[in-house]
């Protein structure tokens, strides 16, 4: 790399970008955002002197909201309990306390799948509670759970990173119904951070609160 930069450094490459014919934005060193370029044709023009080395990152939102769901060698599922522990489906009355239950296996995997980042989206009626079952009190029952390596939790989403092994693991965290309406669910998802050939998506659809 160090080679790489030093050939490079009096180097004069930008490039323009441009979708069906049509300039996007020009690139001259720093990063260039885009938006709606979804199933449009893509070119990138070059000048100057040098060498350009570039990579691109799209993300976004099914149109359509169909969203992959599959297991391969990791296999993750999400479930909703009640406060004792027993399953109550995608229908909530508001202010009920919702225990979520995550489960990671590796099952078809040759041995132990390390650094494997599980994310869970929340949808909008929502939101977390605690992300430490021990800490609610009468949740007694959950003795099965997993301490994660890592846990990351935000506004919308729980992210947990750990080991996967051929043997279940259980995690879970406590959140509240506090919104009325029907919400869209996305998937439970667990990704190997350094082999995206391992990766589970599960659990796609709607949530009600009444």
């Amino acid at each position: 790399m160090g080679k790489l930069a030093r050939q490079n450094a009096k180097g004069t490459a930008t490039a323009t970008l441009l979708a069906e014919g049509k300039k996007l934005g020009e690139f001259s060193g720093k990063d260039l955002t885009v938006n709606n370029v979804a199933n449009r044709a893509l070119t990138l023009r070059t000048s100057g002197t040098g060498s350009l080395f570039y990579f691109w990152e799209m993300e976004g939102i099914s149109a359509g909201g169909q969203i992959r769901e599959e297991d391969s060698y990791l296999r993750v599922r999400r479930q909703y309990l009640n406060r004792a522990g027993q399953p109550i489906g995608n229908t909530f009355r508001q202010n009920d306390l919702v225990v979520v239950k995550i489960t990671l296996q590796a099952p078809d995997a040759a041995g132990d799948i390390p650094n494997v980042a599980i994310t869970d989206l929340l949808p909008a009626g929502l939101e977390i509670e605690n992300p430490r079952i021990g800490a609610i009190r009468d949740i007694t029952w959950a003795t099965d759970a997993a301490q994660p390596d890592y846990l990351d939790l935000r506004d919308d989403r729980i992210n947990l990173f750990t080991t996967a092994t051929a043997e279940p693991k259980s995690f879970y965290y406590v959140a509240r119904a506090v919104s009325k309406g029907t919400f869209r669910l996305g998937p439970v998802s667990a990704d190997a951070m350094y082999n995206a050939e391992y990766h589970s998506y599960n659990g796609s659809g709607m949530v009600r609160v009444r």
